[in-house]
C-alpha cells in the first residue's frame, strides 16, 4: 500500500495513552497529523508526547476524564483553540468488564449482578463519550467539508458472549450509532467507520488472570496502519463500514475499499427487516 499523508490534518484519539489508542496517536503523528491525545493517564500521555516529539510539530496531550459530560465539549475546544479545526476523531477510549467484575474472565459476570454505579460508568465512557465527542467535533467537520469518525467497537460475537454486559451492549450501541452516524452524514464529506483488532488484544485492557494465553493475543500494532489510511484522503466516500485490523493487508490494493478487511457496519449485511411484509 502507497505511504499515507496526512499532512495538516488535526485528528483527535481518545484513551490514547496505552494500548491501541497509543498505538494509533502515534500512526497518526508518524504520517504528518496534528494529534490530539485525550486520556484520564497524565504519565501514560507524557510520555507519549516524548515518543511522538520526534515525528510531529504539534503534538496535544490532554488530560481528561470523558466519563464527565462537560469534559468532552471543553476538549474539543482545547482542540479546536491549539489546531484552528478538527478534521478527524477516533473513539478508542473505552473501560472493559473488569470495572464491574475484576475476575471476570474466570468467573462471567451475570448482568444481575453488574453494580449499578459500574454499569453506569462503562456506558458513560465506552457509549455516551463517543456520541459528546462526535457532537463537538461534527460542526467543525460540516465547516470544513470533510472529516473522519473512526468509531473502535469489538468483535461481534464479543457483543453477544456469555458474562459481557454491560460491555458488550456498549460496544453493540455504538456499532449501530456508527451505521447510524454515516448515514446521518452521507453527503456532508464527512465518513463514519468501525475499525476493531479482531480479538482479544495483548494490553491492559485484559486482566493478569485472563483466560486468554498471552502469547496467543493480537499485539496493539495491528491497528497502525487501518487507522493511518481511513483517517485519509484516500477514503473519501469510504462509510459506514467495519474494519479488522488482523485481517488488514498491507500490500492490497485501494481501488476497491469494501474488499479490505471489512463488511458493513452495524449488521447491515444481515438483513433490512425483522418485520414480514403484509401478505394478501
Amino acid at each position: 500500500m502507497a505511504e499515507i499523508s496526512l499532512d495538516g490534518k488535526v485528528v483527535i484519539v481518545t484513551g490514547a495513552a496505552r494500548g491501541m489508542g497509543r498505538v494509533m496517536a502515534r500512526s497518526l503523528a508518524q504520517s504528518g497529523a496534528r494529534v490530539a491525545a485525550i486520556d484520564s493517564d497524565k504519565d501514560g500521555l507524557t510520555s507519549l508526547a516524548a515518543e511522538v516529539a520526534a515525528s510531529v510539530g504539534d503534538f496535544l496531550p490532554i488530560e481528561a476524564d470523558l466519563a464527565k459530560v462537560e469534559a468532552c465539549a471543553t476538549s474539543v475546544a482545547r482542540v479546536v483553540k491549539s489546531f484552528g479545526t478538527v478534521d478527524g476523531l477516533v473513539n478508542n477510549a473505552g473501560v472493559g468488564m473488569q470495572v464491574v467484575k475484576p475476575n471476570y474472565s474466570l468467573e462471567p459476570a451475570r448482568f444481575w449482578e453488574a453494580p449499578p454505579d459500574r454499569w453506569q460508568l462503562l456506558m458513560d465512557i465506552n457509549l455516551r463519550a463517543p456520541f459528546l465527542m462526535a457532537r463537538a467535533a461534527v460542526p467543525h467537520m460540516l465547516d470544513n467539508g470533510w472529516g473522519r469518525i473512526v468509531n473502535v467497537t469489538t468483535s461481534l460475537d464479543t457483543m453477544l458472549f456469555v458474562g459481557m454486559a454491560p460491555y458488550g451492549q456498549s460496544k453493540a450501541g455504538l456499532e449501530s450509532g456508527s451505521a447510524i452516524w454515516a448515514k446521518d452524514l452521507a453527503g456532508t464529506g464527512i465518513t463514519v467507520n468501525v475499525l476493531v483488532p479482531g480479538g482479544p488484544v495483548n494490553s491492559a485492557f485484559l486482566p493478569e488472570n485472563t483466560r486468554f494465553p498471552r502469547d496467543q493475543l493480537i499485539q496493539p500494532e495491528v491497528m497502525a496502519e487501518p487507522i493511518a489510511w481511513l483517517c485519509s484522503t484516500a477514503t473519501d466516500g469510504v462509510t459506514g463500514r467495519r474494519f479488522i485490523a488482523c485481517d488488514w493487508d498491507p500490500g492490497c490494493s485501494l481501488d476497491d475499499p469494501a474488499a479490505l478487511a471489512s463488511a458493513p457496519a452495524g449488521w447491515g449485511d444481515s438483513g433490512t427487516s425483522a418485520v414480514r411484509p403484509n401478505r394478501t
